[in-house]
């Protein structure tokens, strides 16, 4: 008789079998504990045992009955049908998340186009404040030039009036000079024609002496 041990960690499937009955012994003759083991179900593996030419596998069902079943009628991997289920399954799955991708992308799309967008409007304003910060200094520099040429001309104004000042100044000179150069002329004029006066009939008088001599 072979017999072999194996693990609660391994599994095993019914085979593509309408129905496979669960056993209570390594045998036909042993009592029926589950007549309705469908293809698909999986069973928790205990053991293998050689019983009478025949394989019998011990099991645990998902709702824990232990019995044996013919080995013949379990694999250790899940039916075609099933893995045809969980290939769907999968699929599925796989598409929701291509899916989410596509909108994602779509969305990324969106976003790249609005950035670049946003990204065009950024250089358009830049552009602008570079234009309108270039006119303000030049506005600048000229109203700094306006104000210096006002300064010069301010300065030379106040030069130009001081200069006005002094000619003022020099021609009241002038003229308090050239009146006082008149009354000068005036009395010497007066004191000349007393002098004439006193002078003239004296000299009248010593010519007529002159003349009687």
């Amino acid at each position: 008789m072979f017999f072999s041990m194996g693990s609660y960690a391994e599994y095993r499937w019914v085979k593509d079998t309408l129905y496979v009955p669960l056993r209570s012994g390594k045998g036909n003759q042993f009592r029926i504990l589950d007549p309705g083991l469908k293809t698909g179900t999986r069973l928790s593996y205990i053991e293998t045992v050689e019983e009478g030419g025949d394989t019998w596998a011990r099991v645990k069902t998902a709702d824990g009955v232990e019995g044996w079943v013919r080995g013949q009628y379990l694999i250790d991997q899940p039916t075609a049908a099933q893995k045809l289920t969980q290939a769907l399954s999968k699929l599925k799955k796989i598409e929701a998340k291509n899916q989410d991708y596509k909108s994602q992308l779509n969305d990324t799309n969106k976003s790249s186009g609005q950035l670049a967008t946003d990204l065009t409007d950024a250089k358009q304003q830049i552009k602008q404040l570079t234009q309108e910060f270039t006119d303000l200094k030049q506005v600048s520099g000229d109203a700094i030039n306006l104000h210096k040429n006002h300064q010069t001309l301010m300065q030379n104004h106040q030069l130009l009036q001081t200069e006005l000042d002094v000619l003022k100044a020099d021609n009241q000179r002038l003229k308090d000079n050239s009146n006082q150069t008149f009354f000068l002329y005036g009395v010497g004029a007066v004191i000349v024609g007393v002098l004439l006066t006193l002078l003239i009939p004296k000299l009248r008088g010593r010519k007529r002496y002159s003349e009687w001599g």
